[in-house]
């Protein structure tokens, strides 16, 4: 009686041990805890009932359901541009999407090697003024503003995926009347200053001149005759032409009108700056020269004392 008791007893516990072992699937695959009902808690970015496949990155969607107002592009999996590799965790893109989650959208034929993809709210406040930002916006704050991405092209480059050379701008040659650009520069100061001057040409490069010592106020023309020196020396004959003393840029003393644009082909000037004993007038005439020719953006007079040492210019 004793011996069935025993025989008994052994069964039984080898149930309970069977019943413990076999109670979670898979034994939640070593990357879970098995708890209560015999269900998976399965640890972070791991799910299924065994915790056996991986969770994909969750970004903003590019495109879903909107469950309220201004509540679309809730955060999916794989940013609903994309297949999860649940052996991995990583997100199988469509074509056009990269990064975790597919978060980004490429930038086309990676900018060609000639320029640099970019986030549209760091485009939307460019200075480059070949971009059209406005450096006076606050922030680009739309849900995709750290998604969709473009090229900003290097000095010389055009086009959405920069792949196309700028081609030389120059005077149409069946039209007549036309005149060289002139631009007014006023500076206003007491003693011998230093300055430079910037300018952008027209295939997008920006050009600093070397340090400019002014006269005093009332010698105009010296301040003109360094800055025209200055303006010369800026290499790639940005701002002369390739035969030597031909179309150089020129700075004489005086004052010009303000040009203010009303329409298309219309414009008003504003009287001529008066000449002071306070400021520098000089004019300046721009060549008649490829990328010289018609419009230019207006040049800029820094007069800011870099005086810290490794300071440029």
């Amino acid at each position: 009686m004793a011996g069935r008791w025993v025989k008994a007893l052994l069964g039984l516990s080898a149930l309970a041990v069977l019943s413990v072992e076999g109670a979670c699937p898979n034994k939640c695959s070593g990357h879970g805890s098995c708890g209560a009902n015999d269900i998976c808690s399965c640890e972070q970015n791991w799910i299924n009932a065994d915790c056996s496949a991986r969770q994909c990155p969750f970004t903003r969607a590019w495109q879903d359901t909107a469950s309220y107002n201004n509540d679309a592009h809730y955060y999916a999996e794989c940013g609903n541009r994309g297949i999860c590799d649940r052996s991995t965790g990583i997100c199988q893109c469509d074509e056009t999407f990269v990064g975790s989650g597919c978060r980004r959208l490429k930038c086309p034929s990676d900018c060609s090697g000639h320029g640099k993809c970019q986030f549209i709210e760091d485009l939307a406040v460019s200075t480059d003024k070949r971009v059209g930002g406005n450096p006076l916006f606050i922030d680009y704050t739309s849900w995709d503003r750290e998604k969709i991405q473009g090229c900003r092209c290097d000095p010389g480059w055009e086009g959405h995926s920069c792949n196309r050379r700028v081609c030389p701008q120059g005077d149409d040659p069946l039209t007549t009347g036309q005149y060289d650009m002139q631009q007014g520069i006023t500076i206003t100061h007491s003693a011998v200053i230093k300055f430079v001057i910037r300018y952008a040409d027209p295939y997008g490069n920006l050009w600093t001149t070397s340090e400019i010592t002014s006269g005093l106020p009332t010698a105009d023309a010296t301040t003109c005759t360094n800055i025209e020196t200055a303006l010369r020396r800026i290499p790639n004959f940005a701002l002369s032409s390739r035969v030597l003393n031909s179309n150089e840029i020129s700075v004489k003393p005086g004052g010009v009108g303000a040009y203010t644009r009303t329409g298309p082909t219309t414009g008003t000037v504003a009287a001529t700056v008066a000449d002071i004993t306070t400021a520098t007038n000089c004019i300046v005439t721009f060549p008649a020269a490829p990328g010289t020719t018609g419009l230019q953006s207006l040049l800029e007079v820094d007069v800011t004392p870099y005086t810290a040492a490794g300071s440029q210019p």
